[in-house]
């Protein structure tokens, strides 16, 4: 079925003009200049006057994706061979289950391609040389600290002549897990604007060499993962969102960036006209410790509680206990670890644990009810808007008291914060059963339910007017406190759709390009190159057409996904330098999508 036919005019004027006819040009040089734990707002709010003019010799975008695991294993990985973890197989930092023989580290097309091209890897984070760059490099130096990749890779600018050069400077992650990543943090905008100094020299070294202006440097530089709070590995934007450089003389002057999309207030069945945003940084609700919420050994309980939130990481939504370990005493509502999507729940009495890890995907901006039943002597039930999903026993567990109020927010010790909103919180001191869940998830609660004279707990978190009083409508009356927390009215939501902006994994492939080297399609690489610099062919051969299949993941990566396709059975492809070809057709997204293309082989 051909949803939609598309004829593509292939002509030799393009950004992506990558050729397998072998043409190499012996000038063509890259850098690439990674910096952990960036977040694209802090080096924005930064004085990096020398990142600054790389950005503006350049295609840059302060909106590119990490979008699969924000860890720094993953992370190099995905930037170095080209593919996400699917393929290279990281998961973290431990590189357990690592493909390197099926999807190496890109030096190794490099080598394999013209073993006389040198390249070298300069890293303040050692495992990047140990575990991902592994054989595929003449010179490999692990630096002790950020200054010591500078002066390595001057000197090895101005002694050995490198062909592809990767910096690895380390010390912005370091400072982001022990003050915070925040475009507000001095410490960590300080160390982004030392790093900048020394990105500063390396550029004067390259610029300074003696035949410079015969050779033709891309730079690149990018980061492994943004963060949030004191950490990262999680799936909020501020850990995916990452900066992208690709700068040089020849290369687009151009910024990509997001695009908006304006969307109703996310639907509440239960029509508060104000609710509470706590942001991730240390905001909580908390309900003052009371012998009521005492389970022991042997009571039986249900919690409730009403979330919104677009961040699936290792957060307390609402619980009593430390959640350092799931063993610790008392209950805690989290992601399963270590970013999700599914929400969880945990329970423990200080040696044992009980978890139910397979809750909905809810990160997506919705409001959601979340209960779970604890049968003291039988199993925890878990429940998402009313609907039963999961149960495991719980019997074994002894008492799991712990003295410390519920939070919501952060765990007992004021960490693992959430981000998002959160409402109506009920606590019961008996098992509520599944009817009454799915009756009651979205109503109102008042006087009629059937439980409702176990009820132990009943805040409904809308008083909005600044209060920091969350009033309990239970007989308790045990008022929460709004420790830190921001009142706001329902808006129309503002998403961000990134599809158009660079991702990670495109840096590999960007090198590659640049140096004319080929990608074959068997490389199965998830990259796309952002540019090359290849001889054009002024004369296109015999022309043909093919039909080619094509499932859109998006624009931007549209013309890399096509060209692969040509490519394995075509010489050579040329492609027009501007991706309005596909917009301006009104190109749509199809699983049966197919694209008339005229291609150039040149086999003579």
């Amino acid at each position: 079925v051909h949803s939609s036919m598309i004829r593509f005019f292939i002509w030799s004027f393009g950004l992506l003009c990558l050729l397998f006819s072998g043409q190499v040009s012996g000038q063509n040089k890259v850098l690439i200049i990674g910096i952990d734990g960036v977040r694209s707002d802090a080096l924005q709010a930064a004085d990096t006057p020398h990142i600054d003019e790389l950005c503006d010799n350049g295609t840059y975008s302060y909106d590119a994706l990490n979008d699969d695991i924000t860890v720094s294993g993953p992370g190099w990985s995905a930037m170095l061979c080209s593919v996400w973890s699917d393929k290279h197989g990281v998961t973290d930092n431990s590189f357990n289950g690592q493909n390197y023989d099926d999807y190496p580290h890109f030096f190794k097309y490099v080598e394999e391609h013209d073993a006389t091209l040198l390249t070298a890897s300069v890293s303040n984070w050692n495992p990047i040389n140990d575990q991902i760059v592994g054989p595929h490099a003449d010179i490999k130096i692990n630096a002790s600290n950020d200054d010591q990749v500078a002066e390595e890779a001057i000197a090895l600018i101005e002694n050995e002549d490198p062909d592809v050069l990767f910096l690895q400077f380390d010390e912005a992650d370091g400072v982001g897990h022990s003050s915070g990543f925040s475009p507000t943090n001095s410490a960590y905008i300080s160390k982004l604007e030392e790093i900048d100094a020394l990105v500063g020299d390396v550029i004067i070294a390259v610029t300074s060499r003696p035949d410079y202006e015969n050779e033709n440097w891309l730079i690149l530089s990018s980061t492994d993962h943004g963060g949030l709070g004191f950490s990262h590995g999680g799936t909020s934007i501020d850990e995916e969102r990452i900066f992208f450089i690709a700068s040089g003389d020849e290369i687009p002057k151009q910024q990509i960036i997001k695009d908006s999309i304006i969307e109703p207030a996310p639907f509440n069945c239960l029509s508060d006209s104000v609710e509470v945003y706590l942001n991730g940084l240390g905001d909580y609700i908390e309900i003052p410790y009371d012998s009521i919420f005492d389970f022991g050994e042997s009571q039986d309980f249900t919690i409730e509680c009403r979330v919104k939130t677009t961040m699936a990481g290792d957060v307390a939504i609402i619980g009593n206990k430390d959640w350092d370990s799931g063993n610790l005493d008392g209950f805690v509502f989290s992601f399963k670890f270590p970013s999700g999507p599914e929400w969880k729940v945990n329970v423990g009495d200080g040696s044992a644990r009980a978890d139910l890890n397979v809750g909905g995907e809810i990160a997506n901006g919705e409001w959601y009810t979340l209960s779970v039943s604890f049968d003291r002597d039988g199993t925890m039930k878990m429940y998402q808007d009313g609907v039963f999903i999961a149960e495991t026993d719980i019997s074994f567990l002894d008492n799991i008291d712990t003295g410390s109020p519920i939070r919501l927010g952060v765990d007992s010790d004021g960490e693992y914060a959430f981000k998002g909103n959160v409402a109506e919180v009920r606590v019961w001191n008996q098992v509520i059963e599944e009817a009454e869940i799915s009756d009651w998830f979205c109503q109102p609660l008042d006087n009629s339910h059937p439980n409702y004279s176990e009820l132990l707990g009943h805040w409904k978190i809308n008083e909005g007017n600044n209060s920091t009083v969350i009033t309990d409508y239970s007989s308790y009356a045990n008022d929460a406190t709004l420790v830190s927390g921001t009142w706001e009215e329902p808006q129309e939501m503002v998403s961000y759709d990134y599809s158009n902006t660079p991702r990670i994994t495109d840096i590999g492939s960007s090198a590659l390009a640049h140096l004319c080297i080929p990608i074959d399609p068997a490389w199965d690489m998830d990259g796309v190159p952002m540019y090359s610099s290849c001889p054009e062919f002024e004369d296109p051969c015999v022309q043909d057409t093919i039909l080619i299949p094509f499932i859109k993941q998006s624009s931007y990566h549209a013309v890399e996904h096509l060209y692969s396709k040509a490519m394995i059975d075509h010489d050579s492809i040329f492609f027009k330098s501007e991706l309005d070809i596909l917009l301006d057709a009104g190109f749509e997204s199809s699983s049966n999508t197919y694209f008339e293309a005229e291609i150039v082989p040149c086999n003579n």
